[in-house]
């Protein structure tokens, strides 16, 4: 008997102890790769979609290393235009695809990547614009940049300028 109460208080001291800590880093692990991949994962489960909800504070709109589709970015020198990253990492560099809404006379951009503090990793410029058929408003360019595959995986969020 007393052997079964020291495994109960014992179980029960690491499953409070998990969850404090587990409540305690959630905003830090909920950014990693590991997480998500997981919610990713998931999300494509039917029965698991009542359980995953889109975070919409994440910069993520699809995350599916080592293609990530951002979430779309306020440009801030034209009113009402938005920017939105998509990317993929192969062979030694990172392959993108920025597309711009409403703002058709765009010609340049100015990209930071950053991690998950906000500190800029590297930056590019992306001048390579050309309009998406049948569409005014819409300009989009495709390129690669140089980068090894762990500074992609440090990649939290980017700016666009």
């Amino acid at each position: 008997m007393r052997r079964f109460l020291v495994i109960l208080l014992s179980g029960l001291f690491c499953f409070v102890a998990g969850l404090c800590v587990g409540i305690g880093l959630a905003p830090q692990l909920k950014m990693t790769q590991s997480a998500q991949a997981i919610v990713s994962i998931a999300s494509k489960a039917p029965w698991a979609q009542s359980f995953v909800q889109p975070d919409e504070s994440s910069p993520f709109e699809k995350y599916e290393y080592p293609t990530i589709k951002w979430r779309a970015k306020p440009l801030a020198d034209t009113p009402g235009a938005i920017g939105q990253l998509g990317t993929t990492y192969e062979s030694g560099k990172m392959k993108y695809k920025l597309t711009v809404f409403k703002a058709p006379e765009r010609r340049q951009c100015k990209v930071e990547l950053l991690d998950n503090q906000g500190f800029k990793l590297s930056q590019f410029d992306v001048s390579d614009f050309h309009r998406v058929p049948g569409t005014s408003e819409i300009m989009e360019a495709r390129d690669s940049y140089p980068c090894t595959e762990e500074e992609y995986k440090r990649v939290a969020d980017y700016a666009i300028d």
